[in-house]
């Protein structure tokens, strides 16, 4: 048995290491697939941008999805499973007692399970209560034969949590239905067809006209970017400034540090291609190196949405790629100390204290607008070479 731990992206990494734990090896060198060949197995990339207001606090929350199916985990962990040939025990409830039940049964079943939970109650992640019901976030657990649980989340070691601890996190969210997955693998599995499948997802699915789930909604950020009128507009939810620095700052985040290669997936499925190459023979290189190209997009509109020109910009950059370093090794101090000053940055920032008058203002919503049509062209540029290939 194979032990593995951490990862890039939540779901992906903890479907790879349950099945590196539990023995499944690619059949063409023996070796445990990659966590970007089950990214593309998977269904590959999606594209997603929701933005939440929270009037009575003044603030807004930027939520990016750049997986395929990423408003729904499992989904994306079945059709992943199905193209390996995995059989997948899923179980819902909306009891306590009984999610127990269904966790015990499926680390007897196969030694290790998935489970949903909420990111902000798990207390390693060090978020403020405030964040606590926000969140979905998959982890893997297995039995330390005592009173904790081992967990696998993204970092390189495993973590420690009491079975109370445990039972908290899952249950604040009521669509996760403390939903708990146990998998097990069979003998053989037709990896090529599993690798096609997963293009082929991810080709029909980029390709919808949805401005919600697919490619154009890219084109209608950018157009709300600047809209004069929409009352989604950048210009009129921000119109007071209320809540536009936390809003960069999760779009900073979210496409370079949280659940991601930082770059939104885009080298991560790059690399799938590269791999599917050799696996189905055929020439995916140009479509890799197109998706690449999306990668160092959106790099730039990350950094032009918290540019280093400001200082408090740069400040909150440093603090928080230094929170994620402390997760990563598990610095639970230096964690702690990131966060409180990244807090003490909202109140002074996030309201009274904007550091850009109005026409600075309105030129970054220009400039990050633009930004977003050269992106959904980059994408769509990458997508249409990955259809040529495959035909």
């Amino acid at each position: 048995m194979t032990e593995a731990y951490g990862g890039e992206h939540s779901v992906t990494a903890i479907l790879r290491n349950a099945l590196t734990r539990q023995g499944l090896r690619d059949p063409r060198a023996g070796q445990p697939l990659s966590e970007a060949m089950i990214l593309g197995i998977g269904g590959g990339l999606g594209a997603g941008y929701i933005l939440w207001e929270f009037d009575k606090y003044d603030s807004a929350l930027i939520v990016l999805g750049f997986r395929n199916r990423w408003n729904y985990d499992a989904d994306f962990l079945k059709n992943a499973c199905e193209r390996l040939n995995i059989a997948v025990d899923m179980r819902e409830t909306s009891s306590v007692k009984k999610a127990g039940a269904n966790l015990d049964d499926a680390l007897a079943a196969s030694g290790t399970a998935l489970l949903w939970t909420d990111k902000a109650s798990l207390p390693y992640h060090g978020l403020p209560s405030s964040q606590k019901g926000h969140s979905i976030h998959l982890i893997r657990v297995e039995d330390d034969g005592y009173d904790h649980y081992i967990v696998d989340d993204l970092s390189a070691s495993p973590w420690s949590l009491s079975r109370a601890a445990l039972a908290v996190a899952r249950e604040p969210i009521p669509s996760n239905k403390q939903r708990s997955i146990s998998l097990q693998p069979a003998e053989n599995f037709d990896l090529a067809s599993a690798v096609r499948a997963g293009i082929d997802d991810h080709i029909s699915h980029l390709s919808r006209s949805s401005e919600s789930f697919s490619l154009p909604v890219y084109q209608k950020w950018a157009k709300l970017m600047t809209h004069p009128k929409n009352k989604k507009s950048w210009r009129a939810v921000f119109a007071r400034r209320a809540g536009l620095y936390l809003t960069l700052r999760s779009i900073y985040e979210g496409i370079t540090l949280d659940d991601t290669e930082g770059a939104g997936l885009r080298e991560i499925y790059a690399d799938f291609l590269m791999e599917a190459t050799a696996i189905l023979d055929v020439d995916l290189g140009r479509a890799a190196e197109l998706y690449r190209a999306c990668a160092a997009e959106w790099r730039a509109l990350a950094e032009m949405a918290l540019s280093d020109e400001l200082p408090v910009f740069a400040e909150t950059k440093a603090l928080m790629r230094a929170r994620y370093a402390a997760f990563a090794g598990q610095d639970s101090a230096s964690l702690e100390a990131a966060m409180k000053d990244l807090e003490a940055l909202e109140t002074p920032n996030n309201l009274e204290g904007w550091p850009l008058d109005g026409s600075a203002t309105n030129a970054l919503f220009e400039r990050m607008g633009q930004q977003l049509h050269t992106i959904f062209a980059a994408e769509q540029s990458a997508l249409d070479a990955l259809k040529q290939a495959m035909q």
